[in-house]
């Protein structure tokens, strides 16, 4: 109220009420009471402008109405003067309930004031309205006589006081007041005042309305003004839509930079597709996600009602979820349980193939779209696939693929740039946000232009468009910076703004900032927490506040736009409401500041990871790395691409592992450094292989590099590093660089007792000295190997060599050598030991091993028929697993068994499908077999000049590789070929001389066998 109304004798007192209480009766309590004190603007002028009765009449339906305004939300009047009064609201209701009521009825008050000045016609009646909390000194404590007793007590004083810096038609609160309100009102910040009567400043907050219930969608872009422009965009989302609704799906990206209002676009388009669609997805990818796999998946799934608001995603969460949106296939939940990394997940996929599981995921997300899409149309939101991770980009291109025959509409929003490289089948459609024009520009200006600053709108709006650019963020945080600032003389624009519409941003958020005095420690420490943060996470980072000074300093970024509030698990967290607001924010921290609060963060994880479950392992590593704890950074970036390696993220896993490599470079203590190098190595070798290559220059390099490394620590650590190794022994460059290798390790680890390493050590061997065609040892090593095989350490051990079981592979290259030596029922008894045990252990890498093995089998003994029946399992085998090498070896060695049972153009044709596909793969493993099998079928069908070109092709490469086993054969089949096509005879003794040759000294009985069937069939004489 101010001092020279005429009307004050008759209004309340003011006093601090800081005074000690004096006469208090035994009935007095302490409570925290709520006081609401009004008064109508100028009402002197109002008074002089206007006839006497007509005053007294409108100042009596004013008051009537604020009366009942007051008493509608439970308040009691407490003293009524003229065109003011002063109300408390119940105490029994609790200090929450009492402020929020309070609030209610003070807003409320404005609004009937509005309604009978408009009524009357009257624009000059006005109202300002002063709310304060506290804890006051309450006699007589009945409900019927509390309100009439004596209230001792700083908020009557206060709610006055704030009363009279209102603006007009404005609540102003006090911080108590606005801290128990904060969940159910929204609140701006009106600065730091010196109230008459009151020692300190306070903290002034202005009410501005009931909180609505808000989505995601409202957590990046505020949605109370109206929706101005893009026009042309919303009308293409909406054809896009009908074609959705007639049965044709869509994929459509909307690109534009960061506050341009993707968000807001979005949010306007779901609105008004709200009745015809069945359901809506929404997926946000964050800041630093693009290495934490499946993250946008992840994040929609933690914090719903099925985790009950645990630490950790469990698979009966995520199978309740996807069943209740009519997803129940076992097999859909199992593979996205397990990318998810769920607790409780099954681990059937554990030692899968990550191809194979990739194959999988895919068939996944086409029967997962298929069945959510049967209940009707449905929108699917991807927000900042800028920063998608790899696994998530992967299946968001399978998705777009499946989509045209769906009733679905995909949308993602992105940056511009380079995020995701869409293939042909799966282009989308792009719609591209501009800034807003100058007409556009001013709309939106006006219309969050803070209404107690319209005096400085024309004098400040042509600047203001200058400095936004049409960004619609950057429009609405120069309007709040202009409602923050409380004299008009503060108000001054960057004058270096045109430059940069960026700089200007961060120029006016550091101010912004600035005026929220120590709560920018809390925006701060936000900022360092990344995408969101909680009140207990904020203790943590801030220990030197109290929990009321941090959800008091929270509730204020909310009200002043900083923050939003989002519910997750039943609990409250906060996050930035745009992620350039949080960028910004971080870039504005000083290294030590930064290197400080992660150093916290890091710490408070560590000890309770429950405390902010959404960090991950890698999110942890960079946290650590940002702390200066670069030991630990690695070690937990090996921890976070091991983890990516078992859920076949593969190119996360890459990511972790070699940052991990890269922090070592700038470390000291060599000893220390090179075993993290090799623990890095170590878990990202199968991870290369798998995701590059074999025999790729980034995977040799990196066996070389920790063969190196590994060489030069103690003899009693080697056995530690064996698998870099056999990485090294595996990647070499041809079958004899191999042996070499492979010698090497065993003499080196000679004196090494581990069962399994010697077992692995054995495995090297026999790999490589069957294929070299030395018989005798092969079957000493795999009959020496396979008595140390033990079934517990086989599980893990078939993930790091090979991709397959030790003692599959052993019985299947036994068969082999077996036969070729001549013992065929050896042989036979090998290969039905392996068949039994593959199904034993239900590997399906394995399985696949076994398969090969039997077709290979079939091939050497020419059983046509057998090798058949076996084509079409691993055709089958691979079609339910998406195994392609497989499919390759099927169509190859079914297309050998066809050409021979009678149709040999088709079975020619499904031959060369099979080596193109593997060939495409990168799989020819064994390349002189394959084209000795082509130089035949060329043979058969009269092309002889052909097969004999390709025979010499098959030769060549055998001996370049060492590839010796099948040498005999090979030169068996061109001297064969030769003689067909009326060769000098001294050719063809030759080449079955050379092939006798070969087989005696390696021993191969059985091809010794067929190439003395040969001469004799040619009537020749050869030497040997």
């Amino acid at each position: 109220m101010q001092d020279n109304d005429p009307n004050s004798a008759r209004k309340p007192s003011v006093r601090s009420g800081r005074r000690k209480l004096q006469g208090a009766s035994n009935a007095i309590e302490r409570r925290i009471v709520t006081a609401l004190c009004y008064d109508l603007v100028d009402s002197t002028e109002l008074f002089h402008r206007m006839d006497l009765e007509d005053y007294r009449e409108l100042i009596s339906a004013f008051q009537t109405a604020a009366n009942k305004s007051i008493a509608a939300f439970s308040g009691v009047l407490r003293v009524e003067a003229g065109d003011g009064g002063l109300a408390l609201f119940p105490i029994d209701l609790g200090p929450r309930d009492a402020a929020s009521l309070a609030i209610r009825a003070g807003l409320h008050i404005v609004e009937t004031c509005r309604h009978i000045g408009e009524a009357a016609g009257r624009a000059d009646l006005q109202v300002r309205v002063g709310i304060a909390t506290s804890v006051a000194l309450v006699q007589g404590l009945k409900a019927q006589s509390w309100s009439h007793e004596p209230v001792v007590g700083v908020a009557l004083a206060l709610a006055t006081r704030l009363e009279s810096i209102a603006a007009p038609n404005t609540v102003f609160v006090s911080d108590e007041t606005c801290r128990l309100a904060g969940r159910s009102h929204a609140f701006s910040f009106e600065g730091i005042w010196n109230l008459k009567g009151f020692e300190g400043p306070e903290r002034a907050w202005r009410a501005l309305g009931h909180k609505n219930d808000v989505d995601r969608f409202y957590a990046f872009g505020r949605l109370g003004s109206p929706f101005v422009g893009r026009t042309d965009e919303l009308d293409a989302l909406s054809t896009a839509w009908k074609s959705v609704l007639a049965g044709n799906g869509q994929t459509i990206i909307i690109e534009g930079d960061a506050g341009i209002g993707k968000s807001r676009l979005l949010h306007e388009f779901r609105r008004l597709t709200r009745a015809e669609r069945s359901k809506s997805f929404f997926f946000q990818c964050v800041p630093g996600g693009f290495h934490s796999t499946l993250h946008p998946l992840v994040n929609g799934l933690t914090g719903m009602p099925e985790t009950g608001g645990q630490s950790k995603l469990t698979a009966s969460a995520v199978a309740g979820r996807f069943r209740r949106h009519g997803i129940r296939e076992d097999d859909v939940i199992e593979v996205f349980a397990y990318l998810l990394g769920a607790e409780g997940r099954s681990e059937s996929l554990a030692s899968s193939n990550p191809k194979l599981i990739r194959e999988r995921a895919r068939h996944a997300i086409s029967r997962a779209l298929e069945a959510l899409s049967e209940s009707g149309p449905i929108l699917l939101v991807v927000e900042d696939i800028h920063w998608i991770d790899p696994t998530s980009r992967e299946f968001l291109i399978e998705a777009a693929r499946i989509i045209p025959r769906l009733p679905l509409l995909l949308v993602a929003t992105t940056r511009p740039g380079p995020t995701v490289e869409w293939p042909e089948d799966a282009y989308p459609s792009r719609l591209p946000l501009q800034p807003l024009d100058p007409d556009e520009t001013r709309r939106a200006i006006g219309h969050n232009w803070p209404q107690h600053r319209q005096a400085e709108f024309s004098e400040l709006v042509e600047v203001t468009e200058r400095i936004s650019g049409g960004v619609p963020l950057f429009i609405e945080q120069i309007c709040q910076w202009v409602s923050d600032t409380k004299i008009a003389d503060n108000v001054t624009m960057p004058e270096t703004a045109s430059s940069t519409h960026i700089s200007a941003f961060e120029e006016i958020l550091e101010v912004r900032l600035g005026q929220l005095g120590p709560i920018r420690d809390v925006a701060r420490a936000g900022a360092v927490a990344g995408s969101r943060f909680t009140l207990p996470l904020l203790q943590k980072l801030l220990p030197d506040y109290g929990k009321k000074a941090l959800a008091n300093a929270a509730d204020t970024l909310c009200d002043t736009g900083f923050v939003t509030r989002v519910r997750a698990g039943g609990s409250v967290t906060y996050g930035f409401r745009h992620t350039l607001i949080q960028e910004t924010i971080y870039k504005l921290l000083l290294r030590r500041q930064s290197q400080a609060l992660h150093r916290r963060l890091f710490d408070a994880v560590s000890e309770d990871a429950a405390i902010a479950p959404w960090i991950d392992v890698g999110s942890r590593a960079e946290h650590a790395e940002r702390a200066g704890l670069k030991e630990t950074a690695v070690e937990l970036f090996i921890k976070a691409g091991q983890e990516a390696a078992r859920r076949s993220a593969l190119v996360e896993a890459r990511h972790h592992l070699e940052h991990a490599i890269s922090i070592c470079d700038g470390l000291e203590m060599v000893d220390r450094v090179d075993r993290l190098r090799l623990a890095a190595a170590t878990a990202l070798g199968p991870v290369l292989t798998g995701a590059v290559g074999l025999n790729s220059p980034p995977a040799r390099k990196l066996y070389e590099d920790g063969v190196e490394i590994a060489n030069r620590l103690p003899l009693e650590e080697k056995s530690r590093w064996f698998p870099i190794y056999w990485g090294w022994w595996l990647t070499g460059s041809d079958f004899l660089t191999m042996h070499e290798r492979a010698m090497e390790v065993q003499v080196m680890l000679a004196g090494v007792q581990d069962p399994e390493i010697r077992l692995q050590m054995k495995h090297c061997i026999w790999a490589i000295d069957f294929n070299l065609g030395r018989h005798r040892e092969t079957q000493n090593a795999i009959r020496e190997g396979l008595a140390l095989y033990d079934t517990q350490r086989a599980t893990e051990a078939r993930t790091i060599y090979g991709g397959h079981d030790a003692r599959v592979c052993g019985l299947g290259q036994l068969a082999h050598s077996l036969w070729m030596t001549g013992q065929t029922h050896e042989s036979d008894r090998a290969l039905q030991d392996m068949i039994r045990f593959v199904n034993e252990i239900s590997h399906l890498p394995s399985k696949a091993h076994s398969l090969d093995v039997e077709a290979v089998e079939a091939f050497y003994r020419n059983d046509y028929k057998r090798l058949a029946t076996v084509a079409a399992e691993m055709s089958e085998f691979s079609r339910q697993h998406e195994m392609q090498s497989l499919a390759g070896l099927s169509l190859l060695f079914g297309g050998w068994a066809e050409a021979h049972l009678g149709n040999l153009a088709g079975g020619y044709e499904r031959f060369c499908k099979g080596f193109d596909l593997l060939a495409e793969l990168g799989a020819v493993i064994d390349l002189p077999i394959y084209l000795s099998m082509q130089a035949a079928m060329l043979g058969l069908d009269g092309k002889v000049d052909r097969a004999i070109e390709v025979a010499s092709q098959a030769i060549l490469k055998a001996r370049e590789t060492g590839h010796a086993y099948w040498l005999a054969e090979l030169y068996r089949v061109r001297a064969m070929l030769r003689a067909r096509a009326g060769a000098m005879r001294n050719l063809v003794i030759e080449d079955l001389r050379v092939a006798a040759e070969t087989a005696q000294m390696q021993g191969a009985i059985a091809l010794q066998q067929k190439i003395n069937q040969s001469i004799a069939d040619l009537g020749l004489v050869v030497d040997r």
